[in-house]
């Protein structure tokens, strides 16, 4: 059995397709849907101590991301010695979003890929065109940085349950292919 972390960003724990997606990959990957702290008055330095209590800084971890949980994700591989780091991101942004200027805190300074991408051995991005909080470039550039695999849809929005995710089958495959 293959352990992932699932680090959200705009939504509690149980909310969107995370519940669904921790049954939907079950028994093969133990998905631990980890806290974080005050999710709509986030602090990066509170929720960079929650993912390190949570989450093992080890090789061969699986992290799977949405939204600023992205940018969090990256972060604790920029912090820690880790190799062969496996990323699903979705809805991913390393820019600061203008819409969401509380936020920024997490973006600056700007993310030292240098210290990110060489211990990241697979990786996906899922993005959507119509997202009205990542932008579609944003997440493109992160998935062109990271070498990533890079999925675009046309529409999704920022896959929240209000943009019609409970489930999501994409996000699913894409975790059994990269947790191999």
């Amino acid at each position: 059995m293959t352990k992932a972390y699932l680090i959200h960003g705009t939504s509690t724990r149980d909310d969107d397709w995370f519940p669904w997606l921790e049954e939907a990959v079950a028994p093969a990957i133990k998905l631990d849907r980890i806290w974080l702290p005050e999710p709509f008055n986030p602090s990066p330095i509170e929720w960079a101590q929650a993912i390190d209590q949570q989450v093992p800084a080890e090789d061969g971890v699986v992290l799977v991301a949405h939204s600023l949980g992205c940018i969090s994700a990256l972060r604790f591989i920029e912090r820690h010695r880790i190799n062969d780091a496996r990323l699903l991101l979705v809805g991913a942004f390393d820019q600061p979003l203008p819409t969401y200027p509380q936020l920024d805190r997490f973006v600056t300074p700007p993310l030292q890929y240098d210290q990110v991408t060489p211990k990241v051995s697979q990786a996906t991005v899922i993005a959507a065109q119509d997202d009205p909080i990542a932008p579609f470039t944003g997440s493109a550039q992160v998935a062109r940085t990271l070498n990533a695999k890079f999925i675009g849809q046309a529409t999704g929005g920022h896959f929240l349950s209000s943009d019609g995710f409970t489930t999501f089958p994409l996000a699913a495959k894409e975790l059994q292919r990269i947790a191999k």
